[in-house]
């Protein structure tokens, strides 16, 4: 699952959800990479519908850790932000670890 987030016409980068607690992020601007990474390691509570009587009315989950949460956290940040969100659909992890291998064998 794949978001990318644009600002008045120009892409401000992309989130890719791999598993988990496992986002990637491609976005050029180091300071705005970071507010992505700082968000979706927040913690975001729900309230939850407990079913016994010693269970928690709220739980609490990183924004990343499922695909619900990260859809969700994606689309809350952009009306945050006022960037506007599309789903793309998703690139393969492998060919992507590849060409960021090449990258840093040329940068070597």
């Amino acid at each position: 699952m794949r978001f990318e987030f644009h600002d008045n016409g120009h892409t401000v980068g992309s989130a890719q959800w791999e598993g988990p607690g496992q986002v990637t992020f491609d976005v050029p601007d180091a300071k705005a990479k970071a507010r992505l990474e700082r968000y979706f390691a927040i913690e975001a509570t729900y309230l939850a519908t407990p079913f016994e009587e010693d269970e928690d009315a709220f739980q609490s989950r990183r924004r990343d850790w499922t695909p619900w949460e990260f859809e969700r956290a994606c689309r809350a940040m952009a009306h945050e932000l006022g960037y506007r969100v599309e789903q793309t659909p998703s690139q393969a992890v492998e060919a992507r670890a590849s060409q960021m291998e090449e990258a840093r064998e040329a940068a070597s």
